[in-house]
């Protein structure tokens, strides 16, 4: 799992970097962008692996346990982030980059301006909103009491919701306030991801061999209107190619949750994990600036796995000296403001899957 969490982020540095849209002062797209026009899918991947291991964070766990964990692990690498970003734009900010205003620096702090209709200093930070939205979902479920029926339901009536809200002549105000919450764009992935921790915990059953395949199949209905997006972006991904990636995402997810990949256990994959949150909020302007400054001096061929290595190392910083040292600390403190009970030792011992789900749920 780290080891696909560490692709994705590469799969979308490798796209900012050859279609920065004029950003880079070499484009890289023309020998790339046949390939790398597809890293946009790393997202989707992320949203899947997001759907498996959140879950698994909040399984068994309180809702305030949940709340305490998803603050801890997204804020400390986030404020950083934003915090390099701001100063690396008033310093050296590409071309087409306003300064951040103090106004936006502030409010970014907090992930979430859009709600006081202000831009985010970095675009890529988007899928953290809809990362919160499905939080929510989640938080609610914990409230409700998760179990493995209750979770069939949630499964499919989401799935459901989606299609139908995509498929019926629902009304552009209704549309716009179920879309907020539901992500008919998205769902199919933090769906199926769910339903692969369903597979991991309890089995693979025909009943979720047919719900990841309904995912599939939506997830490739919505990639249409997404690569028409994309190709007004620059970019000219085609539905057939994009298709036979999400399939080869689904399979690759599926051997991980079955176990099919369990052999892969390198030691240094948990540092790759580690740093792709980080790797992902900082990679776009800083990389983008770093470029910029190496291309006058070196090759633009030698520039970019430079640059990527670089963005790789920071990333490994801000996880060790920072997300190591901040989060357990931060998470400490908000389960004593949310009045979390402290947990009390078990009388038997764990079975050695439940420590496996934790101690990979902790990482996410």
């Amino acid at each position: 799992m780290d080891l696909l969490r560490f692709a994705a982020a590469l799969m979308i540095v490798l796209l900012h970097y050859t279609f920065s849209q004029g950003l880079t002062e070499y484009d890289f797209a023309p020998s790339l962008g046949a390939v790398t026009q597809y890293g946009y899918l790393g997202v989707e991947l992320f949203f899947l692996i997001s759907g498996m291991v959140v879950l698994m964070s909040v399984w068994g766990r309180s809702t305030r346990e949940f709340v305490a964990s998803r603050i801890s692990r997204l804020y400390p690498a986030f404020w950083v982030a934003v915090t390099l970003t701001a100063a690396v734009v008033a310093i050296a900010g590409p071309r087409g980059r306003n300064d951040v205003t103090a106004t936006q620096y502030v409010a970014n702090l907090s992930m979430f301006p859009q709600l006081a209709d202000i831009e985010y200093v970095e675009s890529v930070y988007w899928t953290l909103w809809s990362e919160w939205r499905f939080y929510l979902i989640l938080f609610a479920f914990s409230l409700l009491g998760i179990t493995e029926r209750r979770t069939h339901w949630l499964l499919w009536g989401w799935l459901t919701t989606s299609v139908a809200l995509e498929a019926l002549p629902v009304p552009p105000a209704a549309h716009a306030a179920l879309a907020l919450i539901v992500q008919p764009q998205f769902s199919h992935y933090f769906i199926a991801g769910m339903a692969l921790y369903m597979v991991h915990r309890f089995g693979f059953t025909a009943r979720l061999g047919f719900l990841l395949s309904a995912c599939y199949a939506n997830a490739v209905k919505e990639a249409d209107s997404r690569i028409d997006e994309l190709v007004a972006d620059g970019l000219a991904p085609t539905l057939v190619v994009a298709a036979l990636v999400i399939l080869a995402i689904f399979v690759v997810m599926i051997l991980a949750a079955t176990g099919g990949l369990s052999w892969m256990r390198w030691p240094f994959l948990s540092e790759l994990g580690a740093m792709t949150y980080p790797l992902y909020l900082i990679h776009f302007t800083l990389g983008v600036v770093a470029i910029n400054a190496l291309v006058p001096a070196v090759h633009p061929w030698l520039a970019l796995p430079l640059v990527i290595a670089a963005m790789c190392g920071a990333s490994w910083l801000i996880s060790t000296k920072v997300e190591d040292r901040v989060r357990p600390a931060l998470y400490l403190a908000i389960r004593r403001l949310l009045l979390v009970p402290p947990r009390r030792m078990p009388e038997q011992a764990a079975s050695p899957a439940r420590v496996t789900d934790k101690a990979t749920a902790g990482r996410f």
